[in-house]
């Protein structure tokens, strides 16, 4: 089997120093990268893409390279890309230099700043880097959606009181403060964040402080309230059954990706998110 270095010693002989066609084999890293590669009407040329590249189907059917945030230089470099576009939090580091340094090319996307600008800018790098006559026009679209969207949004009734449960590996909730995409969509859908202010990421919440909080409505994944067991394995979570959410059953659940992904579909998952956090 090939090691490490002789895939990389072979890469770079392959390269040498001529120019690599955009996208000619590429290898899209990060689910809102391969959603975007798709929007722009180049997905026939991913070759492979990570674990959280699930939209479209098209995409979920590719040879997968693993996570996102926990990459390898050979598994990397065996795909025979020779384009890599990927998020900024893919990783590690010192991965992605050295496949750079093999000579494959690397577009790595800036930190998220968690708006719907940033996910139009995001658009136009992406489409740049491959060449994609339709950049513009994808990039436009998506503004005209958001505009749309946040109009919508902005007519919804009252400001509901969330809170943003995280526990898709089943091994504890962890709650979402400042600085997260949970809390960036909750303000998008003129919503508050019972714990804004508090501390910024996620941590685990003990059950006083959930009860503390007192949610009118609970905001989950699909796929933590899976790995709880289902919905009524959610409601025993310590503490979420004693909020007014839980006692009340307000507890909304969308796909991770959907909704705290900043994709294309942000404006449909905003404007869907705002109208079910509102519903009695």
């Amino acid at each position: 089997m090939m090691n490490i270095r002789s895939l990389l010693l072979a890469t770079s002989l392959l390269l040498g120093s001529h120019p690599v066609l955009a996208a000619e084999k590429l290898l899209t890293v990060g689910g809102a990268v391969t959603e975007i590669v798709y929007a722009l009407g180049k997905g026939n040329e991913v070759i492979a893409n990570d674990i959280t590249s699930v939209y479209p189907q098209e995409a979920a059917s590719k040879p997968k390279v693993g996570y996102m945030r926990t990459l390898s230089a050979e598994g990397l470099v065996s795909t025979g890309a020779t384009l890599i576009i990927a998020e900024a939090g893919a990783g590690p580091r010192n991965v992605i230099e050295q496949v750079r340094n093999a000579g494959v090319k690397i577009l790595q996307l800036p930190e998220s700043a968690h708006t719907p600008q940033q996910v139009a800018a995001d658009i136009r790098a992406v489409g740049q880097q491959l060449g994609a006559a339709n950049t513009e026009q994808v990039a436009k679209q998506f503004e005209a959606a958001w505009k749309d969207a946040e109009a919508k949004l902005a007519k919804l009734p009252g400001k509901p009181r969330v809170l943003f449960v995280m526990n898709n590996s089943g091994r504890g909730a962890q709650v979402a403060g400042d600085e997260t995409a949970a809390s960036a969509v909750i303000k998008l859908v003129h919503a508050e964040n019972v714990v804004a202010g508090q501390y910024k990421g996620y941590r685990p919440l003990t059950a006083e402080a959930l009860v503390a909080a007192a949610p009118d409505v609970i905001i989950t994944t699909n796929e933590g309230l899976e790995a709880s067991g289902g919905l009524n394995g959610f409601l025993k979570t310590p503490g979420i059954g004693m909020t007014p959410a839980g006692k009340h059953n307000r507890i909304v659940s969308m796909d991770t990706q959907y909704i705290l992904g900043f994709t294309p579909r942000l404006p449909a998952a905003l404007v869907e998110l705002g109208q079910a956090i509102r519903k009695q």
